[in-house]
């Protein structure tokens, strides 16, 4: 059997939804506006007078400046509790300490 029609209708039909596809992604002119319409004009825009500043007003003080490095030594670590968690924390009652852990850690 002879493809080549069948290959030659495969390819125009191809084209011809190509040409669909572009027409449809044409941009569409917006619908023209109504020549009966009447049209109205704003009110004037009514200006307020900005509020000059009283100059018996005390000066607003400067924030203090902000340390930009924070020193190291004063914020706390795993390593500074270990020796409290050693003198309070035994085999017998390991286990009331984790509940009181637990309860502290659940609060919000």
């Amino acid at each position: 059997m002879n493809l080549k029609p069948v290959y030659a209708v495969v390819l125009l039909s191809c084209i011809a939804e190509l040409g669909a596809c572009k027409a449809l992604l044409k941009k569409k002119d917006p619908d023209p506006a109504p020549a009966a319409s009447v049209v109205v004009a704003p009110p004037p825009a009514v200006v307020a007078p900005v509020p000059t500043p009283a100059a018996s007003a005390a000066p607003v003080p400067e924030p203090a400046p902000v340390a930009a490095v924070a020193d190291e030594s004063t914020i706390p670590a795993s390593q500074d509790f270990e020796d409290e968690a050693f003198a309070k924390v035994s085999t017998a009652n390991f286990r009331a300490q984790l509940t009181t852990l637990k309860a502290a850690i659940s609060k919000p």
